[in-house]
């Protein structure tokens, strides 16, 4: 079963981005229908492979969003405090912001992103098919990261998107294993960095200046701290020595126990 879990969540991943860039757009007269189309088609594809690898199971657990989401977004607020703050004082708010930008790079972009290469392909890989945290991590992280070179102008430029994001796919990963398998805290984090960076123009791309890495980067140290002092009376990390390179498999029809807060839509 572990070898099946990692070929149908390879393959479809492959298929899905060789697709998004053979197939036709759906356009329509109506751009957030045009949205919702490119976030739509790769989670219902998506849905289908988890189908195939989870039988009779909870998708919501499978997906890891069947934690406490009210909390999530608590400490994802707590540890954005930094860019909201800092950016805040450093640069004007960026009232020229298109609705369609605050729409696909805050809501649109991180959930599709989040459930992805988090969710999916990291998850799959990691807490089904037996992979360990380092080679799980670092093929969600070259991916997230090598999807996001479209940004680049020039080769310096790509090599610090690329690095910046696939350190952040690393770092998103991280939190999501640290917080229970907790998908909501990466995806809130996502949402509040992304949404503080463009409310407030902080870059032009992924990458950023230094000034405006400097207050992503507190964010990024208080979200470790707090998460490894959690940890600590908590039952230890939950990365460790024994599942950096192989991790044991959970068993399938996962019934992962449902927090009271967790929205009814995505109860399978």
């Amino acid at each position: 079963m572990k070898h099946s879990t990692t070929f149908i969540t390879v393959i479809t991943l492959v298929a899905w981005v060789l697709s998004s860039y053979f197939m036709p757009t759906v356009h329509t007269d109506f751009p957030l229908i045009n949205y919702l189309f490119r976030v739509a088609f790769p989670l219902a594809t998506l849905s289908l492979a988890l189908l195939l690898i989870h039988r009779h199971t909870n998708l919501a657990a499978v997906w890891g969003l069947a934690a406490d989401h009210r909390l999530a977004l608590r400490k994802a607020f707590l540890f954005c405090l930094p860019m909201l703050i800092g950016y805040g004082v450093m640069a004007n708010l960026n009232i020229h912001a298109s609705w369609r930008a605050v729409a696909w790079t805050i809501i649109l972009a991180p959930v599709l992103e989040e459930l992805v290469f988090r969710g999916f392909l990291f998850g799959q890989l990691f807490r089904f098919a037996g992979w360990g945290f380092i080679p799980a991590g670092l093929i969600n992280a070259l991916v997230f990261g090598a999807l996001h070179l479209y940004q680049a102008s020039d080769l310096l430029s790509a090599i610090g998107i690329f690095s910046v994001t696939a350190m952040g796919g690393m770092w998103f990963a991280w939190l999501y294993i640290e917080w229970d398998r907790n998908l909501w805290v990466p995806l809130f984090m996502h949402m509040l960095m992304n949404a503080w960076w463009t409310l407030f123009a902080a870059g032009t791309d992924a990458a950023g200046g230094w000034e405006a890495n400097l207050f992503r980067g507190l964010t990024i140290a208080i979200s470790v701290i707090v998460t490894i002092r959690r940890n600590k009376t908590n039952g230890g990390p939950r990365i460790t020595r024994e599942n950096l390179w192989r991790n044991p498999a959970e068993p399938m029809g996962i019934s992962q126990p449902m927090a009271s807060s967790t929205p009814s839509f995505l109860h399978a």
